[in-house]
């Protein structure tokens, strides 16, 4: 449980050894490059600047995420099972594969194919909306386009609202327009599609009548007869679509590429990381300056890979890194039972070079807190169970590994809780054991919640001491912790037994606290303020406390609703076999939603009392995360030459 020990390096070597630098570097991996800036003072140096390649490879990613993405697409639209499962390869293997996978040539053939389906989509919409608009008018059973080349009689085709159809047909009657017609061929939607047809000298007549009930006029496109263009389109359209079909199948086929396709993501990935470390460095016309840092434990590695590839043209000089100096990038090193929570340091930041790896502390601390929240032995056990199944039975990223060996631990924790409150899903199952029982004794759950609170409280505090000892300064640990410890147990003891020695201990922290909590003001006002500040600031120790009560405020809630749950399961399972499978499935279904909902809260604000409440009294982070040369990807993870150390 600790932060990695740092050396610092800086290096001079030729420019024409960079690329091959780069390789033997990328291939031990456990290198960070500071970043270094132009002084104008040295106009000599110059800012390395890789732009032509680094754009050439973001190109070539933007290609490789595109063919992944079309192919992973159409698979899920066609219900296949993505291969989840992920490869493990050195960065040579890695290499050899992303070098020798013509992407080229696939990425050729899924442009082109995604091209012509869109063509066809295209044709498909043209052909599904002249049969949309030819429908209406399949009844007529002449070539419409000769109707209205007619020289003989006036035509017209168009829709009115059905609710004027039948005053149409009076108006014709009553204006006398004998050589007039208006015929409905269909009706949809209220809207009648007609044909109008008159005589040539009532064309304007009809034209002036039709208008006045809202006729919209619609030219029909077709220059046979109606049924045989559908005929025609009905056909053309299932070509079209069988052809659709086919070249979704041809892109879905391409799916025996994916693993492929993922490990020379993964190659294109790790050369832009290689070649953008090159931009960390300043140059000269011949020499490249380079500055950073290298795990201690890997030191003689690097030394020995970078005189492998320089020989004897190169000056290297390391030094142990300042522990104060805020550029050192941090590594966590924790055994399989803690590095874990080192996800949940990480979420909230870092920590400094010269701070300690909370990983530990928040292990216990975090464990206790979500275990405590869902409280449930049944919800702990069967997510104990689901998760060692999948841990057993498929392989994962180290991240998602991380997080349900996380997940593990906080439903063992839950299942330790769930015996002492003697739950198992809300009381469903009497079970022989339980000292405390949620749904009645409140007072001891209080106790229980604000015991944990201050036992976290008084443990963060002690870190910072700790942090004073180990730097040399026993005087700061007394001034900065020791009077804490004094003024706010001294209030707690002074609440629970009135102790007159309890009190004269809170007022000795208090006054020391007001005496040194601001020692290093250069005024004595200025140091009595900010140590009246400080004290002020013992009064959030009372919200801190009372925030543990989160504990049972969530175990309450969770126990609860899984008691209600199982109220009504009772209730419908006395109706018969119907009743008994209802019951079942009200059970399963809320039980799990319950289970999901207790352990979201107890996710979330376990991260809220280790941030909040014990972060803050020793804790500061903002550390530098170490950028390492290598970068794993969501299917293939790269064994690092570095770790053979």
């Amino acid at each position: 449980m600790a932060i990695v020990k740092m050396n610092k390096f800086n290096l001079l070597a030729f420019k024409s050894d960079r690329d091959e630098l780069l390789n033997s570097l990328q291939a031990f991996n456990y290198v960070h490059f500071n970043d270094l800036k132009r002084d104008e003072e040295k106009t000599y140096l110059e800012e390395v600047r890789n732009t032509e390649r680094l754009n050439a490879l973001d190109s070539d990613m933007t290609k490789v995420d595109y063919v992944i993405s079309i192919i992973e697409s159409y698979m899920k639209d066609r219900g296949l099972d993505l291969d989840n499962d992920f490869s493990e390869l050195s960065l040579e293997g890695v290499k050899q594969r992303g070098e020798n996978f013509d992407f080229g040539l696939v990425y050729g053939k899924i442009k082109d194919l995604v091209e012509k389906r869109e063509n066809a989509l295209a044709k498909r919409s043209d052909y599904q909306n002249k049969l949309s608009a030819l429908k209406p008018w399949k009844d007529i059973d002449v070539d419409i386009e000769k109707l209205y080349d007619s020289k003989r009689v006036f035509v017209e085709t168009g829709t009115v609202s059905s609710q004027f159809y039948e005053q149409i047909q009076k108006a014709l009657v009553e204006r006398n327009l004998e050589k007039s017609l208006v015929y409905k061929v269909s009706e949809a939607d209220k809207t009648n599609y007609i044909v109008a047809v008159s005589s040539l000298d009532e064309k304007d007549d009809l034209i002036d009548l039709i208008r006045e009930f809202g006729f919209s006029r619609v030219k029909i496109n077709s220059n046979k007869r109606i049924v045989d263009e559908i005929d025609d389109l009905s056909y053309n359209l299932k070509e079209n679509q069988e052809s659709i079909d086919s070249i979704e199948k041809e892109i879905v086929d391409f799916k025996k590429y994916l693993k492929d396709l993922y490990i020379y993501k993964a190659y294109i990935l790790n050369k832009r990381r290689k070649e953008e470390s090159s931009e960390f460095f300043l140059e000269t016309n011949l020499m490249n300056v380079i500055e950073g840092y290298v795990p201690v434990d890997k030191t003689e590695r690097f030394k020995k890979d970078v005189k492998d590839v320089l020989g004897e043209n190169y000056i290297l000089d390391i030094k142990e890194a300042d522990k104060d100096d805020s550029k050192v990038p941090i590594i966590l090193k924790n055994n399989k039972l803690v590095d874990p929570y080192e996800e949940v340091v990480k979420t909230y930041s870092l920590p400094k070079y010269n701070e300690i790896d909370p990983s530990g502390l928040v292990a216990i601390f975090y464990t206790i807190f979500t275990g405590f929240m869902i409280g449930d032995l049944g919800y702990g056990a069967l997510a104990v169970i689901a998760i060692l199944l999948a841990l057993k039975f498929k392989k994962f990223p180290e991240s998602t590994e991380k997080t349900l060996r996380l997940f593990l631990r906080i439903s063992i924790s839950a299942c330790v809780f769930g015996f002492i409150f003697g739950s198992v899903f809300g009381g469903i199952i009497d079970v022989p054991f339980g000292w405390i029982d949620t749904a009645k004794d409140i007072n001891e759950l209080i106790v229980m919640s604000l015991v944990i609170g201050g036992i976290s409280l008084f443990t963060a505090l002690g870190v910072k001491g700790y942090m004073y000892l180990r730097d040399g300064k026993p005087m700061d640990a007394f001034y900065d912790v020791g009077f804490m410890y004094m003024a706010v147990g001294g209030a707690i003891a002074l609440a629970l037994t009135k102790s007159p020695i309890a009190k004269w201990v809170m007022i000795i922290g208090i006054v020391g606290i007001l005496l040194f909590a601001g020692r290093d003001a250069a005024s004595i006002g200025g140091r009595l303020g900010s140590g009246a500040y400080d004290v002020y600031g013992l009064t959030g120790w009372i919200g801190d406390f009372v925030s543990f009560l989160r504990l049972m405020a969530l175990v309450l809630s969770g126990g609860f609703v899984a008691y209600s749950v199982n109220i009504i399961v009772k209730m419908v399972a006395g109706a018969g076999i119907g009743g008994l499978i209802a019951g079942a499935i009200i059970f399963i279904v809320f039980q799990l939603f319950n289970m999901f909902l207790s352990y979201l809260s107890a996710y979330v604000h376990g991260l809220r009392l280790i941030y909040v409440e014990m972060f803050n009294k020793f804790y500061e982070g903002g550390g530098v995360k170490f950028r390492e040369m290598i970068e794993d990807t969501k299917f293939v993870k790269i064994l690092r030459g570095g770790d053979n150390e």
